[in-house]
């Protein structure tokens, strides 16, 4: 003990006679009781730090954190207590499921003496692992009852807000305020929710597959059809060009334009063998 603890604790012995003084530390509360007497109960509360004095023999000073205490409950016997301290729950459909939890509180300075006097002791392991416990596996089993297990296994904010609603209402009195509540990981089903479940799955996951051929071969006829689609405009195209030439160059043809090119074509010689009105003429080869 240091010199100035030294002389505050004289000087607390000298104000009450044959009595004591304690330190409440930073981060507690610090509540005095008074055992004995016509006026037992409790007498003050003083918030850390903090000198407070008292008789030794018919007062206390219990101690109590207003700091986050966190705790885990869980199967794994190597988290939190060396137990299994998973909680349990029936759903509405008759389904036992098992859950690892996880949650935060805190205890209101002002509410101190409340948590004293249910409580009688400042021993926040005993009951953040015993009476704070058994009452959120009591809310969690009173809650699931209005839930499926379907509803706990998917999106399970509702119930968990719902069971941390419940829960917070009991501890108001005491002073005990829920910082952070909820699963750790996914519940546990039992297995024949878990085998369903698994079929169910794998029955989306084929009506999905099969949804998707179905789309890929429409996709394909579709495909199909646009590519017979372009061929015949390509081809009818083609062939309105065609006939529109034929036409045009059917229109340009004119009797002028035929003996055109039959001038156009001769090579000056005359025919040798030639009819007409005037008889036949047959071209003999000249000697030389």
């Amino acid at each position: 003990m240091d010199k100035r603890a030294v002389i505050v604790a004289a000087f607390c012995m000298t104000l009450t006679g044959c009595g004591g003084c304690s330190r409440v530390s930073p981060g507690h509360v610090g509540v005095k009781s008074t055992l004995a007497g016509t006026g037992r109960g409790l007498s003050d509360v003083a918030v850390g730090p903090a000198w407070v004095t008292y008789n030794p023999f018919t007062e206390s000073i219990m101690e109590y954190p207003t700091y986050v205490q966190t705790a885990v409950w869980t199967k794994n016997k190597d988290e939190g207590h060396p137990v299994n301290e998973e909680i349990s729950f029936q759903t509405k459909d008759k389904m036992q499921v098992y859950a690892d939890i996880s949650l935060a509180y805190s205890l209101q300075a002002e509410r101190v003496p409340a948590f004293y006097l249910k409580f009688r002791t400042d021993d926040l392991d005993t009951f953040t692992h015993g009476f704070l416990r058994n009452l959120a596996r009591e809310k969690f089993d009173n809650v699931a009852g209005s839930f499926s297990v379907d509803e706990v296994m998917g999106d399970n904010a509702p119930f968990l807000a719902a069971v941390r609603g419940v829960l917070q209402k009991e501890l108001d009195p005491y002073g005990v305020h829920l910082e952070q509540f909820g699963f750790i990981g996914a519940p546990r089903p039992p297995d024949v929710w878990a085998g369903a479940n698994a079929e169910r799955v794998r029955a989306s996951q084929l009506a999905i597959q099969k949804q998707n051929e179905v789309l890929q071969a429409q996709a394909d006829a579709q495909k199909r059809i646009a590519e017979a689609e372009g061929q015949a405009s390509a081809t009818l195209k083609l062939a309105d060009a065609q006939a529109e030439a034929n036409r045009k160059l059917a229109a340009s043809i004119t009797p002028t334009l035929v003996e055109y090119r039959k001038l156009d074509k001769w090579d000056g010689h005359l025919p040798q063998v030639q009819s007409g009105a005037g008889g036949i003429i047959v071209g003999l080869p000249q000697g030389k």
